[in-house]
């Protein structure tokens, strides 16, 4: 897993051990966690949905965390983290997977932006973007490759 830092090192270190314990709270379906980690006004933009507000929050991951089980993991890849003092904005490709499926079920890279704040000494998720390419002209998404390859459109 490649990471590019942009800024300030040891705050990098602080907000990659704040993405650990996001990632763990996500897979581990620890919703207070994780709710714990946004900020009162966090907001949202997914593949699926928009939402804005620390509670709207908790009830989307309500809804989702039925569906993970004991072989979730998450995976990221092309980290880049930007941070100041009391700001950090990182943009990666990530996936959540089952494990035990992985052979079977081949789960999409999503495009993945996190910006965190620091306030009263403790990082705090702001907002948090996930998305994936559309297609156009079919509307069905594309597939993110592990290496995108240029490619000319005339």
């Amino acid at each position: 897993m490649s990471i590019q830092i942009d800024g300030n090192t040891e705050v990098a270190q602080e907000v990659l051990h704040q993405i650990e314990l996001w990632d763990q709270a996500v897979v581990g379906k620890h919703i207070e966690d994780l709710v714990d980690q946004c900020a009162n006004d966090v907001s949202l933009f997914d593949v699926s949905s928009q939402l804005e507000g620390v509670e709207a929050y908790k009830t989307e991951w309500d809804k989702l965390s039925p569906y993970f089980n004991d072989d979730m993991h998450i995976t990221r890849r092309d980290i880049k983290l930007y941070t100041s003092e009391d700001l950090a904005i990182l943009h990666c490709y990530s996936k959540v997977e089952n494990t035990a499926l992985k052979a079977k079920l081949q789960m999409p890279w999503c495009r993945t932006t996190l910006c965190l704040q620091k306030k009263d000494g403790q990082w705090r998720v702001v907002h948090q973007h996930i998305s994936m390419p559309i297609n156009m002209m079919t509307g069905k998404a594309v597939m993110l490759k592990v290496k995108p390859k240029l490619r000319l459109v005339v």
